[in-house]
């Protein structure tokens, strides 16, 4: 049996397309062949739309605006330097209730924890039992206690200067609503917060509490699996859609032993921040010859556009880079017909 190659193939259909009618564009990797201009009405003023204009054939077209967190240099870019981390402030919003005031959730901070194995339960609570402990004894081993006072059915608002915690930020909830079982409510504790980091050049990155990866630990000899967690009562919770983390208690005679459950975070560092993205503006199912964009800050930006034509055969991509100076229109009066020049291919 004599096999053709595929090379063979894919030339065949180029010189003779009438003859091989099976063929297809999807058998070829065409180049990424397109233009971008800017449109010859473009005012450059902030606040009114910047017109491009688009040539040429393209399957897929991906734009970056220049402006902070859509910069096409900055595309691979997943952390900064550490010294660029300016500040940090973790804010808390802790919100008890049912039962009596009982101290039943104590917060910790450190940036000297490596974090629990989370694959073996009887080391994680060895350490954890350790780690209280020490802190009933007075021996804080590198964390520091959240200060914060309890009220009934109030909530308390605490924010930390953590900025001296950015190469190795840990923070861990210990919940133990204590009392008897038998005859006392197991308080419940629902906790919100955020953590907001100033970087140097790129502005305040938030995170909210929701996004910390956790590990929660039941040290009850009771729950076969410590690390389980259950959208239950006597459970740590993470589906509340007011609070990011819940401590649900349980009312008295549904447990015989009282609640002792962790939720430590991940560490993590600061200076770790998302990649830049650009925005889908054209694929192959929409055609497009123009597209619009308005920037409403004064500025100079880099907008780029990213063309590319894919199949099994490969990818094939051109990258079109634009300069434009966005001035601000206060500054010219009220003359609508001005005609800023600032842009440069």
């Amino acid at each position: 049996m004599t096999r053709i190659k595929k090379s063979y193939i894919v030339l065949l259909c180029l010189v003779f397309p009438a003859i091989l009618a099976g063929c297809t564009q999807n058998d070829i990797l065409y180049e990424a062949d397109y233009n971008v201009t800017l449109d010859p009405s473009n005012t450059y003023y902030a606040g009114e739309p910047v017109r491009f204009n688009i040539s040429g054939e393209i399957d897929n077209l991906l734009f970056y605006s220049g402006e902070p967190g859509s910069e096409y240099r900055y595309r691979d870019r997943y952390e900064v330097p550490m010294e660029a981390v300016k500040s940090a402030t973790l804010t808390l919003d802790i919100f008890p209730q049912y039962g009596a005031i009982g101290d039943g959730l104590d917060i910790y901070y450190t940036n000297t924890f490596a974090g629990l194995n989370r694959n073996d339960a009887d080391a994680d609570k060895a350490l954890l039992k350790s780690l209280e402990e020490s802190f009933a004894a007075g021996d804080m081993q590198g964390w520091t206690e959240v200060e914060w006072v309890e009220k009934s059915g109030s909530i308390t608002t605490v924010t930390i200067d953590v900025t001296e915690m950015k190469d190795n930020f840990v923070l861990a909830f210990h919940w133990h609503p204590g009392g008897d079982p038998a005859k006392d409510i197991q308080r419940t504790y629902s906790v919100r917060g955020e953590l907001n980091t100033e970087i140097e050049g790129i502005g305040t990155a938030t995170t909210d509490l929701g996004e910390f990866l956790v590990t929660t630990v039941m040290m009850n000899d009771e729950r076969e699996n410590p690390y389980a967690t259950e959208n239950a009562e006597g459970n740590i919770r993470f589906d509340d859609s007011n609070y990011d983390i819940k401590f649900q208690g349980v009312a008295a005679g549904k447990l015989d032993y009282s609640l002792d459950g962790w939720c430590v975070s991940f560490p993590q560092a600061f200076n770790s921040i998302p990649n830049d993205k650009g925005v889908v503006i054209k694929n192959m199912q929409n055609y497009m010859s123009t597209y619009e964009y308005t920037y409403d800050e004064p500025g100079t930006y880099n907008a780029v556009f990213v063309g590319r034509n894919a199949n099994y055969l490969g990818t094939n991509e051109k990258v079109k880079e634009l300069s434009i100076i966005i001035m601000d229109k206060l500054y010219f009066g009220d003359d609508e017909e001005g005609t800023g020049s600032g842009a440069t291919e």
